[in-house]
């Protein structure tokens, strides 16, 4: 026998001793017809399957198969028994294949839902109610001392009239053994700092992780999104920075995440405690309308509360600022000739190096950042150059914006600044040294060129395709689509005109 073979054997048996009185049904194979791959994790994958009772009796369920045999997980989920929770309904062992058969939620997982939502956040009142459904389970394995160990959205799963049931109990643990040493085998975003800085369980371990579900059910965003393992536990541990709570966050649920997030495990609230604020649904709904009464009154609804991140990735002179098509905020950090991409409540995500596609040597400074209609990001830094990159980040190309009274922007002397767009998706582009606006299809191509007697240092088009233009002496002046003045705040203004480009 082999030795994976012999190691598979003691594992079955210590399951068929461990689980002989457990309430579970053992299958064969025959009874059970596989249907499509519902997901797949590290230690197993699970499918939906009709299983046939009687000759007259058929469930629809999931079946999840065990890559990696764990005896406690049997064991685990034998005992629970409550509405929110998925309940396992029979174990089918035909070595070397081990299935948990159990109960199937139609609706997909609550990450899944949230994505689907496409930005559009949860009513108030939603809110709470899911927020709920998540704790009681956690407040049901409290009183059978068990620590579930993965509590995010993804295991969360949607049942029929919408209710949500957690799963997945490969690595939960009885409270008796969560203060000795564990193995570190959770979800990084949702994970406790405890169990990063010394591989030790918390009794108050999933209370932490209940605190970042809330978050995603505030904000719809996964937490620390595309970053490494190790980047998220040096923000954690290091920095003890936490999901960025957005400002219109009613201060009762603002509070409670603080507490759930603390680093003294000692310092979180009960499960009780959590509920007590969640299902108080009246106190949140007029807290929030409350603070946002005063946010408005107080003028503390800016963008830049919102706007925070790692002390690696502080903002220095923000310049341009974008919108991108995943409505993330794209700001152009002068200082760190960077573009840095944050979401909307104000976790950074990415940071785009402007200095790509420059000589080496060329020093970049990000001034004005816009989106073209595909989604690629465009910016000015100073150089004679439009850099353009992928929406996904990634540099991809540069092109000179071409003035036929000044030659060619390759001239060392060019010095490109102010960038918009006009209603037909053409880029605007603002070179301060010659003192010319020139018009750009989404490809680089030249469309036109105006020349002008003021330094335009930002550019912005109206709907009615009215251009506004701020010079370096801080006067704004305004020009119509033909280039003709309409207004100005001085006297001495030229008639400026574009010329196609002939060539």
């Amino acid at each position: 026998m082999k030795p994976q073979e012999y190691g598979h054997l003691c594992s079955v048996i210590i399951i068929l001793l461990n689980t002989s009185m457990m309430a579970y049904l053992k299958v064969k194979r025959s009874a059970l017809t596989f249907g499509r791959e519902l997901g797949e994790g590290g230690f197993s994958t699970v499918y939906q399957a009709t299983w046939k009772q009687s000759l007259l009796k058929r469930q629809e369920v999931a079946v999840k198969r065990l890559h990696k045999v764990n005896p406690s997980e049997v064991e685990i989920m034998s005992k629970l028994d409550h509405p929110n929770i998925v309940k396992l309904l029979a174990v089918l062992d035909e070595s070397p294949d081990y299935f948990l058969i159990m109960e199937l939620c139609t609706g997909g997982s609550l990450r899944s839902y949230l994505d689907q939502r496409h930005g559009n956040r949860l009513p108030l009142d939603q809110l709470c109610h899911l927020a709920k459904q998540a704790a009681l389970p956690l407040k049901y394995l409290r009183e059978m001392e068990i620590l579930h160990k993965d509590v995010k959205s993804p295991n969360y799963l949607i049942a029929k009239g919408k209710i949500l049931k957690l799963t997945d109990f490969g690595i939960a643990k009885n409270l008796k053994e969560t203060m000795s040493n564990a193995t570190q085998s959770a979800s990084y975003p949702w994970m406790a700092p405890e169990l990063m800085k010394d591989l030790k369980l918390s009794p108050t371990y999933d209370i932490h992780s209940y605190g970042v579900v809330v978050w995603e059910l505030l904000t719809l965003e996964v937490p620390f999104q595309g970053l490494e393992p190790q980047v998220i536990v040096m923000r954690i541990c290091g920095d003890n920075e936490r999901p960025p709570i957005p400002p219109d966050c009613p201060r009762p649920i603002a509070d409670l995440l603080r507490k759930c997030w603390e680093a003294d495990w000692h310092k979180r609230p009960s499960i009780d405690e959590v509920l007590s604020v969640i299902s108080d649904r009246q106190a949140v709904a007029v807290a929030a309308k409350t603070d946002r009464q005063r946010q408005i009154l107080d003028g503390s609804w800016m963008l830049e509360r919102k706007i925070c991140g790692s002390a690696a990735c502080l903002l220095t002179k923000p310049y341009g600022i974008a919108v991108n098509h995943q409505g993330d905020v794209c700001v152009a950090n002068w200082d760190a000739a960077k573009v840095q991409v944050y979401s909307q409540q104000g976790m950074h995500k990415s940071s785009i190096d402007t200095k790509l596609g420059l000589k080496p040597g060329t020093r970049s400074w990000p001034r004005e950042v816009r989106i073209s209609s595909d989604g690629s990001l465009c910016i000015t830094d100073y150089t004679q150059f439009v850099k353009v990159y992928s929406p996904a980040g990634w540099y991809r190309e540069k092109w000179p914006a071409v003035s036929p009274q000044n030659k060619s922007s390759a001239d060392e002397d060019t010095c490109l600044v102010g960038l918009t767009m006009d209603a037909k998706g053409q880029l605007l582009v603002g070179e301060i040294k010659k003192r010319y606006i020139s018009k750009h299809k989404g490809d680089g191509s030249h469309v036109a060129s105006m020349k002008i007697g003021i330094e335009p240092w930002s550019l912005a088009v109206t709907s009615e395709d009215t251009i506004i233009i701020s010079d370096w002496d801080m006067s704004m002046h305004i020009v119509d689509s033909t280039g003709q003045s309409a207004a100005s705040h001085t006297d001495e203004f030229a008639k400026y005109a574009f010329q196609e480009n002939r060539s």
